[in-house]
């Protein structure tokens, strides 16, 4: 029973050292940086402008209802980079009655500052939900939360 003992004590002490040793040599995880957004009032309720900030002002998201009057261009996400820090800008539309998300675009592969815009001409009064999000490498570093808007 002494040995049995001893031996789980000394297999134990092995573990916990090598356990150890690799926690002590791993390398440091670089966090980074927390996402804040502003939601800005627009006189158009239907629109959205989403201002997106990590240690400083790094990109918008805005989303365009019917920008230009009288011209048949449709709704429009405009998506902006304006820091050139290493991450991309992505904005999305979601379509409310689907959850489907209907429009996905990023600055990815372009140098900051860089702007992309896609517009689709949704029906009228159709409900959408917007967000942006920074994306390095295809990986998301954060997103804002959905904000309501329509078509």
């Amino acid at each position: 029973m002494i040995k049995s003992a001893r031996r789980a004590t000394a297999v134990a002490a092995v573990v916990v050292a090598a356990l150890s040793g690799a926690v002590l040599t791993a390398p440091a995880a670089h966090a980074a940086p927390k996402l804040y957004w502003n939601d800005l009032g627009m006189k158009n309720p239907d629109s959205r402008f989403l201002e997106m900030w990590h240690s400083k002002h790094i990109g918008n998201v805005y989303w365009s209802a019917d920008p230009i009057v009288g011209l048949d261009l449709g709704d429009t996400l405009y998506v902006n980079d304006l820091a050139s820090d290493g991450y991309s800008i992505r904005g999305q539309v979601k379509q409310v009655s689907t959850g489907d998300i209907i429009i996905d675009i990023s600055t990815a592969g372009k140098t900051a500052p860089a702007k992309v815009q896609k517009t689709k001409n949704l029906k009228e009064g159709t409900k959408i939900q917007i967000r942006g999000c920074a994306m390095k490498a295809g990986k998301s570093y954060g997103c804002t939360s959905w904000h309501s808007g329509r078509a």
